[in-house]
């Protein structure tokens, strides 16, 4: 039994047979067995597993199968890299979100559904101090303050929230960037949020 060119060559009952492995991303074993015929019609049966998977073993009756071998499967540096790749991608992202949720943290989930329509009616007022602002005149009239002032005190408030998710979006992109150039699990390690 061996592995060659990406397949497992293996000789069941005299014959030889290549089977195609998958491409892993990272190292894993593979298992042969010779299975009655009634299972698999070639008699092989053929468990590829990552480290940290769980096993597949024939499902049928173990007792008329015979253990071929087991060998060693590497991912190979290109899949490797890539599957470095993928989980700094992720952890990157997972940093990013939990940048972006943090300025909005400290507000209630309601109002934060609100702020699509008080940035509205905040545009309208600035272009028109007589638009009809239902929202922003509800709020306004709560505070006692004008409703104009309330406007420009959202509108403020949108601007820097644009500035600081732009800046978080803008670091997560430059990330992003580096992560697809690395050339090295070493590289790819060495970038942080």
């Amino acid at each position: 039994m061996k592995i060659e060119n990406g397949s497992l060559v293996v000789t069941v009952q005299g014959v030889e047979k290549t089977v195609p492995l998958p491409t892993v991303a990272a190292d894993a074993k593979v298992k042969a067995w010779a299975v009655p015929a009634d299972y698999r019609a070639d008699g092989l049966f053929v468990a590829v597993t990552v480290k940290g998977e769980s096993e597949e073993v024939p499902a049928c009756d173990l007792s008329a199968c015979e253990f071929l071998g087991e060998l060693e499967l590497d991912a190979g540096d290109d899949a490797k890299l890539e599957a470095v790749k993928a989980a700094k991608r992720l952890e990157i992202n997972d940093a990013c979100n939990a940048a972006v949720a943090s300025l909005a943290a400290s507000y209630p989930e309601r109002e934060i559904q609100s702020w699509p329509q008080q940035v509205k009616e905040a545009e309208a007022l600035a272009a028109n101090p007589q638009a009809s602002a239902p929202l922003l005149t509800a709020i306004a009239d709560a505070r006692a303050l004008p409703v104009v002032e309330l406007a420009s005190r959202v509108l403020g408030k949108m601007n820097a929230y644009a500035a600081a998710s732009g800046a978080l979006i803008g670091r997560r992109q430059a990330a992003e960037d580096l992560i697809d150039v690395a050339a090295s699990p070493e590289d790819v390690a060495s970038i942080a949020w």
